[in-house]
C-alpha cells in the first residue's frame, strides 16, 4: 500500500508549506542558475552538457505550479468569490515582485544608455506590463537585455491561469480530466505542426502557453489523482518506472539535440516537439512519487534545510539571479580589479551568492509581509481550519 501523501500542518490562518514540494522547487531553481553561469571554456569546458541543460527546471516549475494551483481550485471551489479571492491571492504572490523587478530592469537599463537600451526600446517594454513578453519573443525573439528573458515562463502560467479557475469551477471532477488530458496531448500536437510547416518557429514553441500548457496539466491531473481514494493510486513501482522511462528518454532526446546543436538544444525540433513532454511525464511521475508514495531517503533529501529555504526563496532568485549575478561580478571588478567573464568558474560562485544574498532580502523584507495580506482573500471557514 502507498505511504500517506504529506500534509501541510495547520498551524495558523495559512497551511504550513509542504518541504517535500520546496524541495523540488530547489531542484528547479538551481539548474536554472547554473545553466547561466556555468563554464563553458576551459577546463571547467566538460561541465557544458550538465550546465546547459539546465533549462529543463522550468519544465518541473511548470508542472508543481499545475500541482499547486489544481490542489488550491479543488479545495476552494465552494468558496464565496471563488475566482475573485483566487485571482487576487495570485496577484499578491506574483505581481508585486514582478513589477518591482520590471520597473528597477527597466530603470537599469535606461540608465546603462547605448545600445543595449535603444534596442530595448524598440523591443518593446509594454509587452511586458500586460504580461504578453512571451507573445512578443515568439514573433522576435528574445528581449535584448538579459534580465528580462526569465519572464517569459511567468507570463504562460499566468495566462494559463486567468481561465483555468473557470473550467475547474464549470466542469466535473471526470471532465475536467478529460481537460488536462486534453491539453497534455495538444500540446505537442501543436508543436509538430510548427516544426512541420512553420519556418522559425523555434521561440514560438519553446514560450506561447498551448504549446507548453501539458507540463501544467500534468501537474493538474498528479493533482486530481492524489485527491483519489489511496486504494486508486498506482503503486510505487508503476510511478518510479514511468519517471525512469520518461527521464532517461528525456535525457536521450536532449543529449542528441545538445550534440547536433549545443546552443541551440532547446529549440531543436527533436526537443520541442518531444522531448518538452517527456520532461513533464518524468517530472510529474517525480512529483507523484512525493505526494503519493515517497520514500524515507527521498523525503529526508527534500526536507534537507538548504533545499526547502532554497524552495522558499525560489521565485526571488528566478527573478534576481541575472541582475544580482551581474551586480556581483561588477563588485569583484571594483574591488580586486578582476574582470569574471558571465560563464566561467568564478562566474559560479559569485552568481549563486549573490542570488541567495538578493532573493533572501527580497523573501525576509519584501514578499513575506506581502504575502500576509492573502489572508484577507480567504473564506473565514478555511482560515480556522488553516486551508
Amino acid at each position: 500500500m502507498p505511504a500517506q501523501a504529506p500534509q501541510p500542518a495547520s498551524t495558523g490562518l495559512r497551511p504550513a508549506r509542504v518541504p517535500e514540494l520546496d524541495g523540488l522547487r530547489a531542484f528547479a531553481i538551481l539548474p536554472v542558475i547554473f545553466c547561466h553561469c556555468y563554464p563553458r571554456d576551459g577546463f571547467f569546458g566538460w561541465v557544458g552538457f550538465v550546465g546547459a541543460g539546465g533549462w529543463m527546471g522550468v519544465d518541473l516549475f511548470f508542472v508543481l505550479s499545475g500541482y499547486l494551483i489544481t490542489g488550491i481550485l479543488l479545495r476552494t471551489v465552494d468558496d464565496p468569490h471563488y475566482y475573485r479571492n483566487f485571482i487576487v491571492r495570485r496577484a499578491l504572490r506574483i505581481f508585486p515582485l514582478y513589477y518591482v523587478c520590471l520597473a528597477l530592469f527597466t530603470a537599469a537599463a535606461w540608465l546603462g544608455g547605448g545600445q543595449q537600451w535603444s534596442d530595448m526600446q524598440k523591443w518593446g517594454l509594454g509587452w511586458f506590463v500586460v504580461y504578453l513578453g512571451n507573445v512578443r519573443t515568439a514573433l522576435h525573439g528574445f528581449p535584448p537585455v538579459f534580465s528580462f528573458i526569465p519572464l517569459w515562463s511567468l507570463q504562460i502560467e499566468e495566462q494559463f491561469y486567468v481561465l483555468y479557475p473557470l473550467v475547474v469551477l464549470l466542469l466535473s471532477r471526470q471532465n475536467l480530466r478529460r481537460f488536462l488530458v486534453g491539453c497534455v496531448v495538444t500540446a505537442p500536437l501543436l508543436r509538430v505542426f510548427l516544426v512541420l510547416f512553420v519556418t522559425g518557429s523555434s521561440g514560438a514553441r519553446y514560450v506561447l502557453m498551448p504549446c507548453r500548457m501539458d507540463a501544467l496539466a500534468l501537474g493538474g491531473l498528479v493533482a486530481i489523482l492524489a485527491r483519489c481514494e489511496p486504494a486508486r493510486w498506482p503503486s510505487r513501482a508503476q510511478v518510479r518506472s514511468a519517471a525512469l522511462i520518461a527521464g532517461f528518454a528525456a535525457l536521450g532526446v536532449y543529449a542528441f539535440a545538445w550534440r547536433s546543436q549545443p546552443a541551440e538544444s532547446p529549440f531543436h525540433p527533436l526537443t520541442s516537439s518531444l522531448g518538452y513532454s517527456l520532461n513533464g511525464i518524468a517530472f510529474a511521475s517525480l512529483l507523484a512519487i512525493v505526494v503519493l508514495s515517497p520514500s524515507p531517503v527521498l523525503a529526508a533529501v527534500l526536507r534537507w534545510r538548504p533545499f526547502t529555504y532554497t524552495g522558499e526563496i525560489a521565485y526571488g532568485l528566478y527573478l534576481l539571479h541575472g541582475p544580482a549575478a551581474w551586480m556581483g561580478r561588477k563588485l569583484v571588478m571594483a574591488t580586486i580589479g578582476v574582470e569574471v567573464a558571465p560563464h566561467s568558474a568564478a562566474a559560479v560562485p559569485i552568481t549563486f551568492l549573490a542570488s541567495y544574498l538578493a532573493a533572501g532580502l527580497s523573501w525576509r523584507y519584501f514578499e513575506s509581509p506581502v504575502l500576509a495580506l492573502k489572508d484577507r482573500f480567504t473564506s473565514p471557514a478555511r482560515r480556522l481550519k488553516g486551508n
